[in-house]
């Protein structure tokens, strides 16, 4: 062998094995096992300290406790999660002390399960587990109430035609479900109604019920219909919903009808004098405004500034005369048009007296007399009244009635205040006992007013009419003496 270096011997060159990386599979094959872990034996399992279903109740933004309390120690896990809903999945709450779910409003606490600032979507069942075999387990139902919200589907302004109809919608969510109630602003709603007293009988309020889904306590309330809608039913009506949590809600929505003009007059006939200031008056609804025109027997007036005056102030529009002369006397009209129409109103101003009203009661108090009173308008002194009557049957043998006897007088006794005459007169030498026809009219310095028919009866007495022999009639008070003497004799 020769040296190496420093005389010392070099080994001979050798060749290392190394383990192939990628070796062939050997032809020998080994046997297959499973691994069986040891049970551990946890004891007898635990039971829930509430097995039965609680339902438990919140409000919203409070706090809530669901018990998954175990009745003793227990080195079983216990699992508490929330079952899937309509809208959410399954979630994982806690396992054991392990927090599942981040969320800080969500609490293990000695067994018990603390929601706090609660929310609507928390309500749902929540499950307390033990996994064993079987699983032990216990739902309890969480139900977060809250307070109504609301939402009008119709728009905050609604134009309509007259005699369409007009439909307002409300929906509002809350838990319990609540109560939704139409009102309006201005005063009952013009329907039947039972609170409504408006009589209107043509218009028609219809009540809907939508749709409610109580998984979700979306309760929709009525929406309401209105039909042949005019002026009466403008105003805004307000949706309130109510269920007891917190404070009602509301929502309003307008409507306004566009429709012709519709008219009254204060007063149909005015009654005036010569020198006297009047006013004739309409009353005008319709939307949009209208345009008012007087006239005058048929023509427009023409007359001097100052003499006559329109003015309009709302629905008020109205014609001043200023100096009444007889001239003005005539039949005044008020036409009022707009785009969907015109209409018009009658006045007539007069001197004439207004036809008597009979303020006597029909039943006389005498036997063969019986004063008439009655009361009539006249801007001028009345000078002269007119009266006729007559039996309403001219004798027992007819239904016919009896001559007309008739007599004017002069009106020299009567009380005036202001346009109002009260006036009497004692019709004399009547039967009693008997019915009458009558007709009074009055007269001042332009004409004879229009009749006034009316009828009344004198006395009327119970009394026994005079037998066929001839023997005078007995009184009421002398037969009610003789009465007892008589039924002894019959019996």
């Amino acid at each position: 062998m020769e040296g190496g270096e420093g005389g010392k011997p070099s080994l001979p060159h050798t060749v290392l094995a190394h383990p192939d990386p990628y070796p062939e599979p050997e032809d020998e094959t080994y046997d297959d096992y499973e691994y069986e872990e040891e049970p551990v034996d946890y004891g007898q399992a635990p039971e829930f300290m509430y097995p039965e279903t609680q339902d438990l109740k919140g409000e919203e933004g409070g706090k809530v406790a669901i018990p998954c309390q175990l009745t003793n120690e227990s080195p079983y896990v216990l699992i508490v999660q929330k079952e899937k809903t309509a809208t959410e999945e399954e979630k994982l709450i806690f396992v054991g002390e392990l927090k599942v779910l981040k969320k800080r409003r969500f609490k293990l606490n000695q067994g018990m399960l603390e929601i706090s600032s609660l929310r609507p979507s928390d309500s749902g069942n929540y499950t307390c587990r033990i996994q064993n075999e079987p699983p032990i387990e216990v739902v309890h139902h969480v139900d977060v109430q809250f307070s109504p919200k609301i939402m009008n589907h119709s728009e905050k302004m609604q134009n309509v035609l007259k005699d369409e109809s007009v439909k307002l919608e409300c929906s509002a969510s809350g838990n319990p479900t609540p109560t939704i109630l139409w009102s309006r602003e201005e005063g009952h709603l013009p329907s039947g109604a039972d609170e409504e007293e408006v009589n209107m009988p043509f218009i028609v309020i219809i009540f809907t019920r939508l749709a409610f889904n109580s998984s979700q306590g979306i309760a929709i309330g009525l929406s309401m219909t209105l039909e042949g809608v005019d002026r009466h039913v403008e105003g805004t009506y307000v949706c309130t919903a109510e269920n007891g949590i917190g404070e009602p809600v509301s929502a309003s929505m307008a409507v306004s009808v566009n429709y012709p003009p519709e008219i009254i007059t204060e007063k149909t006939t005015v009654r005036t004098g010569e020198g006297d200031k009047v006013e004739l008056v309409c009353i005008v609804h319709s939307r949009p405004a209208p345009q008012v025109v007087w006239r005058k027997d048929g023509h427009p007036i023409s007359e001097p500034a100052g003499h006559v005056e329109e003015s309009d102030k709302g629905h008020r529009h109205s014609l001043q005369i200023n100096v009444v002369t007889e001239n003005d006397f005539g039949q005044y009209e008020c036409e009022a048009t707009n785009n969907f129409g015109s209409a018009s109103a009658s006045i007539h101003l007069t001197g004439y007296p207004k036809p008597p009203h009979v303020t006597s009661d029909p039943n006389g108090g005498e036997e063969n007399s019986y004063t008439l009173t009655w009361e009539t308008e006249s801007y001028y002194p009345i000078l002269k009244y007119r009266l006729r009557y007559r039996k309403a049957k001219a004798n027992d043998s007819t239904d016919l009635p009896g001559d007309w006897e008739e007599n004017t007088f002069d009106a020299t006794e009567h009380e005036t205040e202001g346009l109002v005459h009260q006036m009497m007169h004692t019709l004399d030498g009547l039967q009693p006992a008997t019915d009458y026809h009558a007709a009074v009219q009055v007269e001042n310095k332009f004409k004879w007013s229009a009749n006034t028919e009316y009828e009344f009866s004198t006395k009327k007495e119970l009394a026994v009419h005079q037998m066929t022999d001839g023997a005078p009639a007995c009184s009421l008070s002398t037969l009610l003496f003789l009465l007892p003497s008589l039924l002894l004799l019959r019996t």
